[in-house]
């Protein structure tokens, strides 16, 4: 036995199979909530930053990130850690081709470790 079982499926739209069953793999019912369940998913995902200042960094990215959401960046400047919690403030639109999201990022919180990372590098870029 494969562990699944058929049963008939409440049409709910587009995505109900024609026949109205549907494969059903929960080992457990499901129990619906009244929305005051709220979970964070954390997602790694790799960005480039495109430019950065002592304030923010415009970051290019394979996901669309909600404005207000929050991110932790982990990267190196030079030969320096560098570590913020950053919050996406803008979606920027990037050149033609690019097939990444722009957004337009501030530094939230840092470490006094990681600031004087960012002033040396960003001293040093502008010489």
């Amino acid at each position: 036995s494969s562990g699944w079982r058929l049963v008939r499926a409440r049409q709910r739209g587009p995505e109900s199979m024609g026949n109205g069953f549907t494969t059903e793999r929960r080992l457990t019912p499901r129990v619906a909530l009244d929305g005051g369940l709220e979970c964070r998913l954390n997602l790694r995902t790799r960005v480039r930053v495109l430019d950065i200042s002592l304030s923010g960094a415009l970051l290019a990215a394979e996901l669309a990130l909600p404005i207000g959401a929050t991110a932790e960046l982990r990267s190196g400047l030079g030969a320096d850690a560098f570590r913020s919690d950053v919050q996406v403030r803008r979606s920027v639109g990037l050149p033609p081709g690019v097939p990444l999201k722009g957004h337009g990022a501030m530094f939230v919180a840092m470490d006094e470790r990681s600031r004087r990372s960012l002033e040396a590098f960003l001293r040093k870029a502008s010489q």
